[in-house]
């Protein structure tokens, strides 16, 4: 299962995403308002030294300018570096917070005039190695930190939701893959409330007591339609054998002939009786193994009469014998369905019959296949304009490749013929 398309990851990816979302949101409204509270304690503090310098001025005019580590003083414009001077120039006593658009933080600048002189210093506040020194207060660490904090437990109990979320689902998955279509009890799954939980146990429990009637009337269906198709077919090859055992038969060919078609139908229609209920039930074939040429020269013996008036050249090439783990009789109805059809459709030119050890071909030089019906010759009842049957013998063998996980292709030409391949690796090998 693809881990990206399950419902368990999505809600997990849902539970994250809004999680995500949510710190993100805390981290850009926190961010805006550290930075302006950290504006407001800057300008406080520009502010207080402004007003502490003027205080201490009107004492001692000998008084210095405040200077720190986080306090750059300058007085005048002429000693102001040269990046600061237009920004500066015109400002108006006290403090001012100037943003810079490309250059990085807002500057934050206090403006002293002397009351006696009129003469301008300047106070600028040294935000990097404030930031530096007090990274707890810089409002991208904060940002940064809580995302950190948040997100990482955010993810664990995601993680947690969703896994107590599932465990119900989980067992109720557990419990379904382990029934057995064939013998599904009266009652398999534990109530679960009246929750979604318990409703879709109750559905699905309600589905499989019908899927379980539906099985136990296809097979007494099944067992009917054998017990009624086999007897008829016994009394009528019964008669057949009576009658082929008189000795007018011998000497009568307008009799033995359609006598031996009829052994012929019969015969076959015993072997598709038995195809059709081995693909209705859904165990396993029982560990047999037949070789493919056996199977091969049965089918072009049993088809032969269908060429025989024809003139048509058969060519039966084995290069390899392979054995595969199947029944001859499955096989055979496989490979005779194939045979058949290009027999049947084939009125002059070539049929092969090629084999090897990586499937079995089958060519004919026939009316072929229109290109819009290509996809539709493989569904039940679905035949050409002259076939006499009833649509059924490549809906059999594509039902029998699927069953074994052999690969169907089948091409064809309209008036040029049809190549129809089997091949006996798994259709996941090719």
């Amino acid at each position: 299962m693809n881990i990206y398309r399950s419902i368990r990851f999505r809600v997990l990816a849902g539970i994250l995403l809004f999680g995500t979302i949510l710190i993100l949101i805390n981290g850009v409204i926190t961010f805006i308002l550290m930075g302006k509270n950290v504006g407001r304690l800057v300008d406080n503090l520009l502010q207080t030294e402004v007003d502490f310098f003027l205080y201490q001025y009107e004492k001692d005019k000998a008084t210095p300018l405040p200077h720190s580590k986080f306090i750059n003083a300058y007085r005048g414009e002429d000693e102001l570096p040269h990046r600061f001077k237009e920004l500066v120039r015109g400002l108006e006593p006290g403090t001012h917070t100037i943003h810079r658009k490309k250059e990085g933080p807002p500057l934050h600048v206090g403006v002293i005039r002397l009351p006696d002189t009129g003469e301008t210093h300047y106070l600028f506040f040294h935000g990097r190695a404030f930031f530096k020194e007090n990274e707890f207060m810089d409002p991208r660490g904060i940002l940064l930190l809580s995302v950190a904090l948040l997100l990482i437990p955010g993810t664990i109990i995601g993680v947690i939701i969703s896994i107590l979320m599932f465990r119900p689902m989980v067992a109720l998955m557990d419990k379904i893959r382990a029934l057995n279509p064939e013998d599904i009890p009266d009652q398999w799954a534990v109530t679960s409330g009246t929750g979604e939980i318990g409703m879709l146990t109750a559905s699905l429990e309600t589905a499989m007591q019908r899927i379980k009637a539906f099985i136990q009337r296809e097979k007494q269906f099944t067992r009917d339609a054998s017990h009624e198709l086999r007897t008829p077919l016994t009394i009528v090859k019964g008669a057949v054998e009576i009658m082929e055992q008189q000795p007018e038969i011998e000497t009568n060919p307008l009799l033995k002939k359609p006598l031996q078609r009829i052994t012929r139908s019969v015969n076959d229609m015993e072997t598709t009786i038995d195809t059709f209920l081995w693909l209705a039930r859904e165990e396993d074939d029982p560990g047999e193994s037949c070789h493919v040429r056996d199977a091969v020269d049965k089918a072009v013996s049993n088809t032969w009469y269908l060429i025989e008036n024809k003139a048509v050249e058969l060519v039966v090439d084995i290069r390899d014998n392979p054995e595969l783990e199947v029944r001859e009789e499955i096989l055979y109805i496989a490979v005779v369905n194939l045979i058949r059809n290009a027999f049947q459709f084939t009125q002059e030119g070539r049929v092969s019959v090629i084999s090897d050890t990586a499937g079995i071909t089958i060519i004919d030089t026939g009316m072929g296949i229109e290109p819009d019906r290509l996809d539709e010759v493989t569904r039940s009842h679905t035949k050409g304009e002259r076939s006499h049957g009833f649509g059924l013998g490549l809906s059999i063998v594509s039902r029998l490749c699927r069953r074994f996980g052999w690969a169907l292709n089948i091409e064809s030409t309209p008036q040029k013929g049809t190549r129809v391949t089997i091949n006996w690796e798994t259709v996941e090998d090719i």
